[in-house]
């Protein structure tokens, strides 16, 4: 009899070359199967992408054996390709032979940093255009290093450029003398405004949950994503302001004896200085408004019934998109409001929310204080059943692969949650207890990055 590993292992394999499959979503067979094909499998879901070069099946379903020939797919698919050319970015039109011939000429391509730019700008569709259905940099960076250890051999010595006798500082023909002048006049108006804004949009997670909940509105989904990218906003912040002080204080100017700018202009530059520490004290205050506002809100102690009137039974659970103190306390009400509650106390710092039942009224089910978590913008899950794991995803370096890779976790077995971020390098997954960590790294390791466990609770 067959373990239940190896019935999965064989479910994932393409029957024509024994492969194992990469699983692609629904959009990826909607987009790039022709209709006659895609009408005589009968549905989108459940498809498997096999990268084999010599197989001719391009898509299979482990469960009602259908298969979808390379030649049923409305692009050619690079993995399989002969000739050229051999697609390697599907987005962005970028070939193998174009990738090969940058290395040949130069040692390097810039096609790697150019998809993943245009990545950051949101411009990629790889589930809509790749067959693989995710982000093709990890075939890219194979393409190049491929053609990197192809060349070494024929390496030669390149003379150092030369710049022409340029000057560095030289300006563009027809661009008046004063022009760079402004510029740097302002650079340091706007970096330190950029400071401000940055340090603003840092402490939003907490604020504007204090501003939502004033309406009456959820305020948990839209603080949850301003707090993932938290860090690297105060790491902006950091940066900005920085900036603006070298060049509020230390940035020497560049003009000659005689030119309109080697007259300082006192008033711009006094100006200049009390905004930049009438910006700094903002920026503090904005920064930090997370760590002291706890103070000015309470400390979440039961105000709905007495301690006294519990009966000692008490239920737990996990909160996800707390981001502040105040959503803590807010929270810690709305659990109180919920009819056979005693008290409720919900941690900001670990993330979990008790709640004490009172003696002689109908204890709430599981499913009416969930609601009431819901109502409150934020998700719930009973602590009993789940455990939480952070890893770190390396080699990611785009939007588009993080959604790939969060869309492929989403379907293993005992993921009941997962968010992947791109910009730390992180996924945090919500997953069973009894459920292994070992295919969820398989998993992480089948798209091309390396998972680490940073941290597991239960």
């Amino acid at each position: 009899m067959l373990t239940s590993d190896r019935q999965r292992t064989l479910r994932e394999t393409c029957p024509a070359c024994g492969t194992k499959g990469k699983a692609v979503q629904p959009i990826t067979i909607e987009s790039l199967v022709v209709d006659k094909a895609r009408r005589q499998v009968g549905r989108t879901d459940g498809f498997r992408f096999c990268a084999a070069s010599t197989c001719e099946v391009a898509y299979f379903h482990p469960e009602t054996g259908a298969r979808i020939s390379k030649d049923e797919i409305r692009v050619r698919i690079g993995q399989k390709a002969t000739e050229s050319p051999r697609p390697a970015c599907y987005c962005f039109e970028h070939s193998i032979e174009e990738i090969e011939a940058d290395v040949l000429a130069t040692g390097r391509s810039k096609v790697a940093d150019d998809i993943t730019e245009k990545c950051r700008q949101g411009l990629d569709r790889c589930e809509e255009t790749n067959p693989k259905g995710s982000c093709c940099l990890g075939n890219v960076r194979r393409v190049i290093q491929e053609a990197q250890a192809r060349r070494a051999g024929q390496r030669t010595a390149v003379g150092a450029a030369s710049d022409g006798g340029k000057r560095c500082c030289a300006v563009a023909d027809g661009e008046h003398p004063s022009a760079g002048t402004r510029r740097r006049r302002n650079a340091g108006l706007w970096t330190t405004a950029g400071a401000v804004l940055s340090a603003i949009l840092s402490s939003v997670c907490c604020w504007l949950p204090l501003l939502l909940i004033a309406f009456g509105a959820s305020a948990g989904g839209v603080a949850g994503v301003f707090e993932a990218y938290r860090p690297w906003l105060l790491g902006a912040t950091g940066l900005l302001l920085a900036g603006s002080f070298y060049l509020v204080y230390f940035r020497k100017g560049t003009c000659g004896p005689g030119e309109a700018c080697a007259v300082p202009n006192s008033r711009l530059k006094r100006l200049n200085k009390i905004m930049l520490w009438a910006a700094t004290t903002a920026v503090v205050a904005f920064a930090f408004f997370p760590n002291y506002v706890g103070r000015f809100v309470g400390n979440g102690r039961p105000s709905a019934l007495s301690a006294a009137s519990a009966t000692g039974d008490s239920r737990a659970f996990r909160i996800d998109g707390l981001t502040c103190e105040p959503c803590a306390v807010a929270l810690s009400k709305r659990l109180e409001t919920v009819p056979g509650v005693a008290r409720a106390e919900v941690s900001f710092g670990s993330k979990i929310a008790r709640v004490s039942l009172a003696s002689g009224l109908d204890a709430p089910s599981d499913e009416a204080l969930l609601a009431a978590i819901s109502e409150a913008g934020y998700s719930g899950t009973p602590e009993s059943r789940v455990r939480t794991v952070r890893i770190a995803v390396g080699g990611m370096t785009c939007a588009g692969c993080a959604r790939g890779l969060e869309a492929h976790l989403r379907i293993l077995a005992g993921v009941e949650e997962v968010r992947v971020d791109d910009e730390s390098a992180r996924a945090t997954i919500a997953i069973a207890r009894d459920a292994p960590l070992d295919a969820v790294l398989e998993a992480i390791a089948g798209e091309g990055f390396k998972g680490r466990v940073v941290r597991e609770s239960e």
